[in-house]
């Protein structure tokens, strides 16, 4: 009974694991999005585009409305948006689905990145 429950346990450690997705390191996140339109959706079901210019300017238009704020990456990998409501810091993950999460250090991922988008995208 005992090799049956270590069994059980380690499967579900290997089954959580391979969930939580791969967190980027920094040049990783910078191509990801540098240029590029993030479709998105935050964890209230609201959807949104953000558009990250090259010169750490970044642009999020949700129903019909713009905001202006900066973006940067930090050596850690650490994404960070000011300027905006929610902004902030958090890591990227990538899901195996293909999507991506902007994980905050105080929850479970506040936004997800639906799909992105070369250039900006509205």
């Amino acid at each position: 009974m005992n090799k049956t429950m270590l069994s059980l346990a380690g499967l579900l450690v290997l089954c959580g694991s391979a969930q939580a997705g791969e967190t980027l390191d920094a040049a990783a996140v910078k191509k990801l999005i540098t240029g590029n339109t993030a479709h998105a959706q935050s964890g209230n079901g609201t959807t949104f585009k953000s558009y990250f210019s090259p010169d750490g300017k970044f642009i999020r238009h949700e129903n019909g409305v713009t905001s202006e704020g900066t973006w940067q990456v930090k050596d850690d990998g650490t994404h960070c948006v000011e300027g905006i409501a929610g902004g902030g810091c958090a890591r990227i993950v990538k899901n195996d689905n293909g999507s991506y999460e902007r994980v905050q250090p105080w929850s479970k991922a506040a936004i997800t990145w639906t799909a992105i988008v070369n250039g900006k995208d509205f």
